[in-house]
């Protein structure tokens, strides 16, 4: 069994995580075919925290290009980032508090 402190620990690196691929996302958000990142959290065997980011299949709008072909754009919504970057902060104060 994990002790709460190891589990609290992991739940600050899985926030910790969750921010730094939403970051991520944001800062590509007009990058051409780029696909977003997601994080997806579970238990682990013992307790505490996994996270596995998986990469997005789905296709991004089609943009003109400059010579009037079309081109995809990113996948990224920059609303779902914002709610995951919240997401993070309050996971990250909850974590905090319990070590507290």
């Amino acid at each position: 069994m994990i002790s709460a402190m190891n589990s609290a620990l992991s739940g600050i690196s899985a926030a910790l995580k969750r921010q730094e691929v939403s970051a991520h996302n944001t800062a590509n958000l007009s990058t051409e075919g780029f696909k977003k990142e997601t994080v997806i959290q579970s238990e682990g065997s013992t307790g505490g925290v996994v996270v596995d980011i998986e990469k997005s299949t789905t296709p991004g709008q089609q943009l003109p290009g400059p010579d009037g072909t079309l081109t995809e754009g990113s996948n990224v919504d920059y609303a779902e980032e914002a709610v995951n970057q919240s997401l993070a902060t309050v996971m990250l104060g909850a974590n905090l508090a319990v070590l507290k």
